[in-house]
């Protein structure tokens, strides 16, 4: 089981961007230091809060990021498809061969009004986007002819140090779960999704694998998973309280009681293990609180207690 977070990219306006920024680098610098695997940034658009974009952002923090493989998200539709291959290429000579991306269709529709992508061709050019940059990652010269793209002969320089270059896609409804399995190198799954539901869409994931031919060329699958973590459960339940009180990101009452990780660090090991089982080979945690100190905590305690328990098994 490999281990990573994904950052919080979203405060309030109110609060100091400087200050944030730097809070920031020390939940990367700590985690550096603390061993995990990997680093991750979301993506979105024209919100009305701070958002840290993510490819300015990523390269901030690749800095101060030790070995830990950096996972940038990009919602496919918004992105000049030559421009992106050509930044994630460098992103990853910079980072000595650590980076991978997770694409995304984005869902906002603000977002696509406003970037003159309109629901209706959102799939197409997510397809478009994914492909063009696949082949510019890997070739010289790249010819492509689309529906919303067409160019010719075409080198994007530096390539990507990794060949191939890992590109993955995060999917939710059926459809989008088999293009994952014919288009990408992993599939990244929803963290408000129950236990019983990832169980029930890897299965799908794994027989559309089978159809393409493609179940031993892609291994990992990687789980997104919200969390606050202390030194009891009973202590991070009072912690988050709030969180209860108020609702989180949209879950329901089963996705608070069984995917957002309110508990102790034993109890997120037996978490874990649940879903090793289930075949999720790599996690990548959230922060529920956005305090800066429930921050450090959670990811202390991860470091200092979850993850030497997976590198010992």
């Amino acid at each position: 089981m490999r281990i990573g977070m994904s950052l919080t990219s979203s405060y309030s306006r109110q609060d100091d961007s400087k200050q944030l920024m730097d809070n920031l680098i020390d939940r990367v610098e700590l985690m550096a230091e603390l061993n995990f695997d990997s680093l991750s940034l979301g993506d979105h658009h024209i919100t009305r809060d701070h958002y840290f974009q993510v490819l300015p952002t990523m390269c901030r923090m690749s800095a101060h990021s030790g070995t830990m493989q950096l996972i940038p998200l990009f919602l496919l539709p918004f992105y000049q498809p030559i421009l992106l291959a050509e930044q994630i290429a460098m992103l990853d000579v910079m980072s000595g061969g650590r980076t991978s991306m997770i694409c995304c269709l984005g869902y906002q529709p603000e977002a696509h009004a406003a970037f003159q992508t309109p629901q209706n061709v959102r799939v197409s050019r997510f397809i478009e986007t994914f492909e063009i940059v696949r082949q510019l990652c890997a070739e010289d010269d790249v010819t492509y002819q689309g529906k919303h793209y067409a160019f010719e002969g075409v080198t994007i320089s530096p390539k990507p140090l990794q060949q191939p270059f890992p590109m993955w896609i995060g999917a939710n409804a059926d459809p989008a779960i088999r293009r994952t399995a014919r288009l990408a190198d992993a599939w990244v799954i929803s963290p408000g999704w129950t236990p019983g539901f990832v169980e029930e869409k890897l299965q799908l994931y794994r027989e559309a694998l089978a159809a393409q031919g493609r179940q031993a060329q892609v291994s990992e699958v990687i789980l997104r998973r919200d969390i606050h973590l202390s030194a009891s459960r009973e202590q991070a339940r009072r912690e988050a309280q709030q969180l209860f009180e108020h609702g989180y990101r949209g879950f329901d009452a089963e996705a608070m009681d069984t995917s957002l990780i309110v508990d102790d660090p034993d109890g997120c090991i037996q978490y874990l293990e649940a879903m090793q089982r289930m075949g999720i080979t790599h996690i990548l945690f959230r922060c529920a609180m956005r305090d800066q100190a429930a921050a450090l905590q959670t990811i202390r305690l991860i470091g200092t207690e979850v993850i030497p328990h997976f590198q010992s098994t």
